[in-house]
């Protein structure tokens, strides 16, 4: 518990120093001359038949945290419902595999819209299958854009986690407690009796940075460590991973260092969370009410 205590006590590395930094700068390009490319275009390659949620709050929250175009490319199974309820992101619709998942069939198309971003996320309702392990490998060897991975992301990842190696460009994990012990074959109370050690020797070996999400949050890059105050309960529903690689992926692609989206993502993750709670009971709360209370704390 020392060494946690020491880290949050370093001014540099205290996670409301840096958030206050991030919102600092963001606001500041708003005040200048700018347009949408000044925002950057973050690509969301998530979603499949029965998993359309997921896709749109990752998708919701990268428009919501100031991103200036959300690009979301989903099979064509969820297209109409995620484009009657996202009104100001667009849309890469590509062809389903029977299992309503993305294709392998467009991989290239994949790659070439990636490429063609600021940054992306993929994960977010994914599912796990034949298809979705090639995108995923794929997008991983081929695109040259900072790369946050989250959920079914990371579980097609954890099959062979030395092809995070072959990046160039940084990338952000966003695991929870299941999904860590899955990418490091351990089990979950492994992990959680071994968070800090679990998180930095991960993020050291793979040379990337790890957010180890739940009860204070781990943000490292192997070297540089920061545990995060802020969040309760209520983020313990469904939804609300989605939303935070969503707001990670949004202040990466305006321009934030890796590093620092990380931590300003999920200290605002967990301060929005903090706010809902004054308003709302936390069994109540829904990674949509996060979304909203983001509004006023950027």
């Amino acid at each position: 518990m020392k060494m946690l205590e020491f880290i949050n006590n370093e001014e540099s590395n205290k996670p409301e120093v840096i958030f206050d930094r991030v919102i600092d700068r963001l606001n500041e390009m708003r005040d200048g001359d700018c347009n949408k490319g000044t925002f950057g275009t973050l690509s969301c390659i998530c979603g499949s038949y029965g998993m359309a949620g997921a896709a749109m709050l990752c998708g919701s929250a990268a428009v919501t945290a100031g991103a200036g175009l959300v690009k979301m490319i989903i099979p064509e199974s969820i297209y109409s419902i995620c484009a009657s309820n996202l009104w100001e992101n667009v849309f890469v619709p590509l062809s389903s595999s029977k299992s309503g998942t993305i294709s392998s069939d467009s991989i290239d198309r994949i790659i070439e819209e990636v490429n063609s971003s600021t940054a992306a996320v993929i994960g977010c309702g994914l599912k796990v299958s034949d298809d979705t392990i090639a995108i995923c490998d794929s997008v991983i060897k081929n695109t040259a854009r900072p790369l946050i991975i989250d959920a079914d992301g990371l579980n097609c990842v954890s099959l062979h986690t030395d092809i995070l190696l072959q990046r160039k460009a940084p990338t952000i994990i966003t695991p929870h407690p299941g999904e860590m012990s899955r990418l490091c074959v351990s089990s979950v109370s492994d992990v959680q009796s071994n968070r800090l050690d679990t998180a930095v020797n991960f993020a050291k070996k793979h040379r990337c940075i790890v957010v180890l999400k739940g009860v204070n949050t781990i943000i490292t890059n192997g070297k540089d460590v920061v545990v995060n105050p802020t969040g309760n309960g209520c983020l313990a529903k469904g939804g609300s991973g989605d939303v935070l690689a969503g707001l990670i992926g949004a202040l990466v692609c305006q321009g934030i260092d890796c590093f620092q989206a990380a931590v300003a993502g999920v200290y605002l993750h967990g301060f929005a969370a903090d706010e809902c709670i004054d308003e709302i009971s936390s069994s109540c709360v829904t990674a949509r009410d996060i979304i909203f209370a983001v509004k006023y704390l950027m």
